[in-house]
């Protein structure tokens, strides 16, 4: 991207001699140090290669993206008269594609009753379950022949195991690895970890987030960055003393590379005034940077076999031995301990109650932004760079929504339609397949011109069978579209007379509000933010009742809010917000 951004700049605006001329820097961090030794090593030429590769990107997204989108919205309006916008690109209907087919296994998901057999046993004054040798009964007469061996019967131990491992210290973040973990920990999106990693990295606090690597160079000076880490606080600075210590400074790193850029690191530069997300996602990456460098941690796992009747049961625990890298990582790496008493083979425990449980077998999980941006990374959908944003169009065209996310009426038919009329727009292979040709043009190893007319051609063919099925397809596409806005539209029950409150927008200060569906009989009505989608949560405020709502906009951090102002849960709002 930097590549094409600055060849166009010179191509345009100082012609094509400038271009010949042009020399290339090359740095992963904003510090002075670094900025220096990229101009005192200046590249003889552009990167060219990098340069097509970034050109072809370009191209085949809007040629698919452009294409493909206002076919669909043709189709639209050559069936019922009327504009809609949609969208589609070469990555996105791909992306759409997998979360469709998520969708589907969960509605054709049917779950399936089984047994579940624990016991709650105290030792030394302390509760802890036992859970049954098999975990699911889906039979249920063995399962009541189980539990009546249970009653009245002390439980004996059997048998004690102790196994002990290493635990690796985690490998360095690229940019996929990040956005997980700042979701596990803090529940951030992929997008927004990507924007407060760029804010880190233009204050000159980590390296270019924007890579795929999982390698820490030796050339970018450990033992510097530590000592400067040491400086910004008394905590990092045990951490830095202790690892320098060591005989020899050498990273566990992962198996991921990247042409361009190390992994994301800190840069040793002291920070001034972080504060919320920006603070917490900088003091992670520190943490993984000290953590690479850590020893293992030894873990013990004890097993204890029970028989309670002729019935196998069994306790486990867990417990840190040696800490490791986990002292560094913090509460990012925690490993939950379970300690049990010291027990002996032959002792009786005694039984507190006997758990029997029924239960229901559960569909495949939704995808939440995390697990699907890493899912378009194992299947080499998109770029790092990429794959946030692409998510984010996902959801701003009302494709699908929440955080385990669901696909909408509209979602599914246009992947349904597409699949139908000219599956080849959905086949990730195709999209992947495209992705390897670039890769290969930025090695040098493709023409970019051979590659944009293979895509051209391609989609010249996709589009031809598409405007066959025109009227069909867009009238499916009207529909879905109507059904996926009038649901998008009702955030909750009104208090008042139990109809729907609407997103609805005054046609004299063209602001919107929320108003009853019962309008005129009822007037209930509620101001709305004007500015971000807003997205009803399902369910009511604790302290009035009214339904919740979420409010996400663009570049800034989405918020949940119930409908009524005067609300006590607002009490605080003019400080905070």
């Amino acid at each position: 991207e930097g590549s094409v951004i600055a060849y166009n700049v010179l191509r345009y605006l100082c012609g094509p001699e400038a271009v010949k001329r042009a020399r290339r820097m090359k740095f992963s961090t904003l510090t002075t140090q670094d900025l220096q030794r990229a101009y005192e090593q200046l590249m003889p030429r552009l990167d060219f290669e990098l340069i097509d590769a970034g050109v072809t990107r370009h191209v085949l997204d809007w040629y698919y993206g452009m294409n493909i989108s206002k076919a669909m919205s043709a189709a639209v309006q050559a069936a019922v008269q009327r504009f809609v916008k949609l969208s589609a690109g070469r990555v996105q209907t791909p992306t759409l594609k997998i979360l469709v087919e998520r969708e589907r296994e969960i509605k054709a998901f049917k779950p399936e009753p089984f047994w579940v057999l624990s016991l709650l046993l105290e030792i030394d004054g302390k509760e802890i379950v036992a859970e049954h040798g098999t975990p699911r009964f889906f039979n249920k007469a063995e399962a009541d022949r189980a539990l009546a061996a249970c009653k009245e019967n002390p439980a004996k131990v059997s048998s004690i195991q102790t196994h002990q491992y290493w635990r690796p210290p985690p490998v360095p973040f690229d940019l996929g690895t990040l956005q997980l973990e700042a979701y596990r920990s803090f529940g951030y999106t992929p997008m927004r970890t990507q924007q407060i990693a760029q804010a880190l990295y233009q204050a000159a606090l980590i390296s270019y987030p924007r890579t795929s690597s999982q390698k820490l160079p030796p050339t970018i000076d450990y033992a510097k960055i530590m000592k400067q880490l040491g400086t910004v606080s008394t905590q990092y600075k045990r951490f830095a003393n202790e690892l320098l210590d060591r005989r020899e400074l050498k990273p566990n790193e992962g198996k991921k590379t990247d042409p361009a850029h190390p992994s994301v690191h800190p840069t040793g530069e002291k920070p001034e005034k972080l504060r919320g997300a920006q603070q917490k996602l900088y003091d992670m990456i520190v943490r993984r940077f000290f953590s690479v460098f850590g020893k293992p941690a030894l873990v013990e796992i004890i097993k204890v076999e029970l028989d309670v009747g002729g019935q196998p049961f069994s306790i486990r625990g867990r417990k840190v031995l040696d800490k490791g890298w986990l002292k560094y990582y913090g509460g990012y790496g925690a490993t939950d301990e379970i300690i049990l008493p010291l027990l002996s083979e032959g002792q009786e425990l005694k039984v507190r109650d006997v758990k029997f449980e029924v239960k229901e077998t559960q569909p495949p999980p939704r995808y939440n932004p995390a697990s699907i941006v890493k899912e378009l990374e194992f299947r080499n959908l998109g770029t790092k760079s990429t794959r946030a944003s692409i998510l984010q169009n996902l959801y701003e065209r009302g494709y699908i929504f929440g955080n385990q996310i669901t696909v909408t009426n509209l979602g599914m038919e246009v992947v349904n339609s597409l699949l139908k009329y000219c599956p080849e727009i959905v086949n990730e292979k195709l999209t992947a397949q495209f992705e390897r040709e670039m890769d290969a043009v930025r090695e040098g190893n493709r023409d970019k011109e051979e590659v944009i007319a293979r895509a051209r051609a391609v989609l010249d063919r996709i589009l031809g069978k598409f405007r066959q099925y025109q009227l069909e397809a867009g009238k499916q596409l009207a529909e879905a579209y109507r059904i996926t806005r009038m649901k998008q539209r009702i955030l909750g029950k009104c208090s008042k007379c139990g109809g729907d409150l609407k997103i609805i927008v005054s046609r004299a200060t063209h602001k919107r509000f929320a108003g009853c569906s019962n309008y005129p009989k009822c007037t209930n009505s509620f101001p709305l933010p004007q500015s971000g989608t807003i997205i009803s949560l399902g369910k009511t405020c604790r302290q009035c009742g009214a339904p919740m709502i979420q409010v996400n906009c663009a570049e800034k951090r989405q918020y949940k809010m119930c409908l009524d102002q005067n609300c006590p849960s607002k009490g605080k709002w003019g400080k905070t917000h």
